[in-house]
C-alpha cells in the first residue's frame, strides 16, 4: 500500500486566562496552519468548558468563531498570518510559539492536537445552562444559521441572537436537570427573557432542558411554573432532547 504524502504543519494553541497576572490560563483551541495557506482548519473546546461565566462564554465564542471563519474560505490563513495574530493577542489571550508538526490528513491531525491539548478531561460535564447552550449554537451552524452567543438587542441581553443582522431570532437557554436545590436564578432568567422579548418583540424560542430521575422535585416544579410563563407569552419551547425541532420552528416564526 502506497504511503500518504506527508506534509509540514505548523500548530498553535489558543490559551485564555480570566486573571492575567495569575498563570491560569485554560487551553481554548488549537490552530493548524502550512507555510503556504493551502491547508488547515481550527478545533475548540466548548466554551462551557472553560469558564462557567455566561458573559466569558459569549466573549470567547465570538473570538473562536471568528478564527474559524477565516479558515472557511480559500485564502487559508499560513504561518506568516498565524505568527501575525500571535503578535496582536494581548496577555489574558494568547497564542503558543508555532511547532511544527507532519500532515497527512489535515482533518486527522486537528483530532490528535484536539485530544492532546483541548479535549476535556475527566467525568462528563453536567447539563448546565452553559453547556446545553454550547450544543444549541453548534447546532444552529450546522444548519447554516449565523448564531451569536451572549448578544445584546437594544438594552436586552439574550443567551443566543440567531441571524442577528437580518430576521433576528433571540433564543434562551434554560438547564433543570443540575444538582441545585434554589432555582430562583432560572426563574429569574425567564422572566428577563419573557420581558426583553415583549419589549423587542422578537421571535424568540426557549430551549430547556428538563429534569433527570436524579433531580429533586422543585427542579420539575419550577420547569413546570416556567413553561406556564412561556405559554402565556406565546414563546415556543423546545426539549434540549428535540434540537431537531429548531429549525423547523424558527422558520415558522418568520413565516407568520
Amino acid at each position: 500500500m502506497a504511503e500518504r504524502m506527508m506534509n509540514r504543519g505548523f500548530y498553535s494553541v489558543l490559551r485564555w486566562a480570566s486573571d492575567s497576572t495569575r498563570d491560569e490560563a485554560r487551553n481554548l483551541a488549537v490552530l493548524l496552519v502550512d507555510a503556504e495557506g493551502q491547508f488547515g482548519g481550527l478545533r475548540s473546546a466548548p466554551p462551557s468548558a472553560i469558564s462557567a461565566n455566561l458573559r466569558q462564554q459569549g466573549l470567547l465564542d465570538s473570538i473562536v468563531e471568528g478564527l474559524r471563519i477565516q479558515f472557511d474560505t480559500d485564502d487559508k490563513p499560513d504561518l506568516s498570518k498565524l505568527r501575525e495574530w500571535q503578535k496582536g493577542l494581548n496577555r489574558s489571550l494568547y497564542l503558543t510559539e508555532p511547532r511544527p508538526v507532519a500532515v497527512s490528513d489535515t482533518g486527522a491531525t486537528l483530532q490528535a492536537l484536539y485530544k492532546s491539548f483541548i479535549a476535556p478531561r475527566g467525568a462528563p460535564r453536567s447539563p448546565t445552562k452553559g453547556a446545553v447552550l454550547d450544543q444549541v449554537v453548534t447546532a444552529l451552524r450546522r444548519s447554516g444559521y449565523k448564531a451569536e452567543r451572549s448578544k445584546y438587542v437594544g438594552d436586552f441581553l439574550f443567551d443566543a441572537v440567531v441571524n442577528p443582522d437580518n430576521g433576528a431570532t433571540a433564543i434562551e437557554v434554560l438547564s433543570f436537570a443540575t444538582a441545585t436545590r434554589d432555582w430562583a436564578t432560572a426563574e429569574r432568567d425567564a422572566g428577563h427573557f419573557v420581558y426583553a422579548v415583549e419589549q423587542t418583540h422578537l421571535p424568540a424560542i426557549a430551549i430547556v432542558k428538563g429534569p433527570t430521575e436524579n433531580s429533586r422535585e422543585t427542579a420539575g416544579r419550577s420547569q413546570e411554573r416556567v413553561l406556564r410563563w412561556f405559554h402565556k407569552a406565546d414563546i415556543p419551547s423546545i426539549d434540549s432532547e428535540h434540537m431537531d425541532k429548531l429549525e423547523t420552528t424558527i422558520e415558522r416564526l418568520h413565516t407568520h
